[in-house]
């Protein structure tokens, strides 16, 4: 049966669904998951016995869609991992590429071949793997790897990945960001088979978003925004030490921080016995983790076109200034209705990983 018409969607969204490349699907329901730094996910239903006969185990799943121009995102290509057969309704789970970086076989990466690369291109080289496109990683950075970040030793292809993607962060040094604005790149298959990695530079003082999103947004379904505030890497105490001299040290305090979210002190050690650099570190280390981290969940019509990645603007009154935050993951459901969720968030650098960066 053909996918229906959402209620809130102004022309019909066109499915196609393949296996191994030619066998076509009837499907009734299809359900995107994605995030950032992970494998993509497609659970679709189908109702008659001769699509479920099409799909096997490790059988190659390709769906496209179309609205209009098309949409980016929800073209799809991944391995069948799961089939849950039933007395009407058929579930099928599917995940792209990804997948087998995580589950591939072990890869001996030594000093020699790692130590000095760019990161950008050791991330391309390990995730060009069985089908997995790289042709879109061309822009490579300027972090390169050094003995110190332990990427080397017997791993999967994805683990080394993520250890790499962990020291892969941009610094500015310019008159359209602060001097502790750090954004991190990010990898994904966001369509098709096309491995990409990305920068979302949201702090940008000039960043564009794709959408602006108000309260009052008819699209806007369910609980409407959602905040999650999280205190966990919230600090408005730090006290910057000498790691040559423990009497050497210098505090620094948010006190509005510490009335309004209750006192969390931390201690950093630097290799410094310059009274000055102490200081101003932990000054701008203060600066960075006084406030809470916050991530906000929305559901939506008419917003399948969104994608990691992308850029949306937070227009609502509980906010003291609008926002810009990339989307980092999302679920786009197709059956009855076209709904998406939304997640936006601020990919924070944890203390460890800033403390690293103002060194640098």
């Amino acid at each position: 049966m053909p996918i229906p018409e959402s209620v809130n969607l102004a022309e019909q969204i066109d499915i196609t669904a393949t296996i191994d490349g030619g066998q076509v699907l009837t499907i009734s329901k299809v359900l995107y998951k994605a995030a950032v730094n992970e494998p993509r996910s497609v659970t679709i239903q189908v109702s008659d016995k001769e699509s479920l006969l099409k799909c096997r185990l490790g059988s190659i799943l390709k769906i496209e869609v179309g609205r209009g121009g098309g949409i980016y995102n929800l073209n799809f290509e991944g391995i069948i991992k799961v089939i849950k057969p039933s007395n009407q309704t058929h579930t099928i789970v599917a995940m792209d590429r990804i997948t087998s970086l995580a589950t591939s076989e072990y890869v001996n990466y030594i000093e020699s071949e790692v130590i000095g690369q760019d990161l950008y291109f050791l991330i391309k080289d390990a995730a060009d793997y069985r089908d997995v496109n790289v042709t879109n990683t061309l822009l490579g950075s300027t972090i390169k790897a050094t003995k110190a970040m332990a990427l080397t030793g017997l791993q999967r292809r994805k683990e080394f990945i993520d250890k790499c993607i962990e020291y892969l962060v941009v610094s500015f040094d310019d008159e359209f960001h602060s001097n502790t604005d750090f954004v991190r790149y990010r990898y994904a298959i966001r369509s098709g088979n096309n491995f990409e990695i990305y920068l979302s530079d949201f702090k940008h003082n000039g960043a564009q978003p794709v959408l602006t999103i108000s309260e009052d947004d008819a699209n806007i379904t369910g609980q409407g925004i959602v905040a999650q505030i999280d205190t966990t890497r919230l600090y408005n105490s730090v006290t910057a030490q000498s790691k040559g001299d423990s009497n050497l040290f210098k505090t620094v305090s948010n006190e509005n921080s510490i009335k309004q979210y209750g006192p969390s002190s931390t201690l950093i050690t630097l290799d410094t016995t310059n009274r000055g650099i102490l200081e101003n570190i932990a000054y701008e280390t203060l600066q960075a983790f006084s406030t809470p981290t916050v991530s906000y969940a929305i559901t939506m019509h008419n917003a399948e076109w969104l994608g990691l990645g992308d850029l949306v603007q937070l227009d609502v009154p509980m906010l003291e200034k609008d926002v810009i935050l990339p989307v980092v993951a999302y679920e786009t459901e197709i059956g009855d209705t076209l709904v998406t969720k939304l997640t936006l968030g601020e990919p924070e650098l944890n203390l460890k990983d800033f403390v690293r960066q103002l060194q640098l």
